[in-house]
């Protein structure tokens, strides 16, 4: 820019001094150079005014915390989303599974983050849960702005391949002349599969032994092994077990079937009105600026309305969600309500 101003003023001073009658030769010299001064100013204008991308530095790593080991459900989802959103966003997106105490060490560690949009939870059901038989040491709402519903995935009820109960009934009834003797295989205490299982023998009347592991996958390792005879769970962290016919399906909860596993009957058809669904979503750590988080949810939700994301997620018999932010927000604290409820009435409580 100067460089073009000062040539300009030299050839002015010395075309002035030299001969004041040569106009023709001065505004040929003055419209060279001014008009590219201004344009050097225009492209320095242009560049100055570009906006700038919301979030962390398109060069930094955006993890996406699962607070489950891998293999789980919650992994399966987290991973597939961070394949499909780098793909979209040409930026890194990679799954850090940090497990423990039923997921509460993970999502303490995002909440305790900085806020600089390179760290995001990947949540399910179990969040909502923790909140009401745990002493945490993160605010479930406010340590927490929510990003993004992902999705819902239906929960089966699943016995060793050579059971020998032909359906849920006949596996209820059992149970209950043999308080006990049926064992049943948790992820844990406080877990979504230990919620879920406890209101379904409040409701069912069923009597099972509950085993706690640590995580889903290892309880379905002893149940596809005979070691266990029945486990809760999401379909789309049983895929495998069943692909390799380890393991059977006996029903699936909800007022329909799911086109997966269509000759699965549900536990409505059965005679027994329960819901019990497992949902998947993505929160960021408080204070993360509002134009990341918008921008997220925009990418998210472009994600999820994509054929890629929408038939991985239906091959294991989940479905895509996207809802806003508000909404979102307002289903996790209808679930915490309603899991709280359960956890008094049934007596569910952490180690």
């Amino acid at each position: 820019m100067f460089f073009h101003f000062r040539r300009t003023s030299t050839a002015l001073a010395a075309f002035t001094l030299a001969d004041m009658s040569h106009k023709a030769v001065f505004f040929r010299l003055l419209r060279t150079h001014f008009f590219g001064l201004m344009g050097c100013m225009g492209c320095f204008a242009w560049g100055q005014g570009q906006p700038a991308v919301p979030g962390p530095d398109v060069s930094k790593v955006v993890r996406i915390v699962v607070p489950f080991a891998p293999g789980g459900s919650n992994d399966i989802v987290g991973r597939a989303l961070a394949q499909q959103l780098s793909a979209h966003t040409k930026r890194n997106f990679v799954v850090e599974n940090k497990a423990g105490a039923g997921g509460s060490l993970g999502t303490e560690w995002v909440a305790r983050s900085e806020p600089d949009g390179t760290h995001l939870l990947l949540i399910s059901s179990t969040f909502t849960m923790n909140t009401s038989i745990m002493k945490l040491r993160y605010d479930p709402v406010k340590s927490f702005v929510p990003v993004a519903m992902l999705g819902v995935g239906p929960s089966v009820i699943a016995v060793p391949a050579n059971a020998p109960w032909k359906n849920i009934r006949e596996l209820i009834e059992d149970s209950k002349r043999r308080p006990g003797q049926v064992v049943f295989g948790s992820a844990g205490m406080g877990s979504f599969q230990h919620f879920a299982i406890e209101w379904f023998m409040q409701k069912t009347g069923a009597r099972f032994n509950v085993v706690h592991y640590k995580g889903g996958v290892p309880a379905l390792i002893d149940l596809a092994a005979g070691h266990i005879q029945v486990s809760l769970g999401s379909l789309i962290q049983m895929q495998n077990f069943l692909k390799a016919g380890k393991i059977r399906l006996l029903a699936v909860s909800g007022p329909k079937r799911v086109a997966q596993i269509a000759q699965v009957p549900t536990l409505y058809e059965s005679g027994y009105a329960l819901e019990v669904h497992n949902w998947w979503g993505l929160l960021a750590p408080a204070g993360t600026s509002n134009e990341w988080v918008g921008q997220l949810h925009a990418d998210v939700n472009a994600v999820l309305m994509s054929p890629e994301m929408s038939q991985r997620l239906a091959s294991e018999g989940a479905e895509v969600s996207p809802i806003s932010r508000e909404d979102f927000s307002r289903m996790i604290t209808e679930d915490m309500q309603r899991w709280s409820q359960v956890a008094q009435t049934t007596g569910i409580r952490a180690e």
